[in-house]
């Protein structure tokens, strides 16, 4: 009986310790990933290195290359993480309100805040690597412009239940799309356009979007 204790005790404990290690590993990667999107900024891509992504955050090149092939497996791994915590945040956003008034005002606030307070991986996503927008995340079919399928839907959802004047749920979107993006490329280039300003011309844009299109 004491032996079986005492198996079943290491057997927890090995667990225990495979599981530490696997968070880890997801930290060190998050880690990597956050710094590289800033130094990519920084530097651009030309004098971007591993060797120099490996000093900042005190690792050796070796443990880079455990976890990505080169630096353009990297900056694809860098705009592909900041694609989900995107998408992740405008499905929130997209799920926490009725009204499809309500729905699209918490779509475009969710679409400033991300921009604003992730400044690195939106311009990599938006403003200098745009040309990711069309390719496939890493084992998918669908390109990142698919994420706005999700701003598409509920455009479509508001024209659908009446609220909103009819016309082509994409063109609608893609306005709303370029305001937004207008929004958060003052606040984080500009440094007049601080967190009460951008929130101002936040609220201003969506009633202006309301009034040109409510039906």
């Amino acid at each position: 009986m004491p032996e079986k204790d005492t198996s079943d005790a290491e057997a927890r404990r090995n667990v225990t310790r495979r599981s530490r290690r696997k968070e880890q590993k997801e930290e060190l990667r998050s880690h990597i990933l956050r710094t590289a999107s800033e130094m990519f900024l920084e530097s651009g891509y030309n004098h971007f290195s591993m060797r120099k992504l490996a000093e900042r955050i005190g690792y050796s090149a070796a443990t880079l290359y455990l976890y990505f092939r080169d630096k353009d497996d990297l900056l694809f791994t860098v705009v592909d993480d900041g694609f989900a915590r995107f998408q992740r945040q405008l499905e929130v956003a997209a799920e926490s309100g009725d009204h499809p008034w309500e729905r699209l005002g918490r779509l475009a606030e969710a679409y400033v805040l991300f921009g604003i307070n992730n400044p690195a991986y939106y311009q990599l996503m938006f403003m200098w690597r745009s040309d990711y927008l069309t390719q496939s995340r890493i084992g998918e079919d669908a390109p990142r412009v698919q994420t706005f399928e999700i701003l598409i839907d509920a455009v479509r959802d508001a024209i659908d239940r009446g609220v909103m004047q009819e016309g082509d749920p994409k063109v609608y979107s893609d306005i709303l799309w370029a305001m937004m993006h207008g929004i958060v490329a003052l606040s984080i280039q500009m440094p007049m356009f601080d967190n009460e300003r951008t929130e101002k011309l936040t609220n201003q844009a969506k009633q202006m979007i309301y009034r040109a299109f409510h039906k």
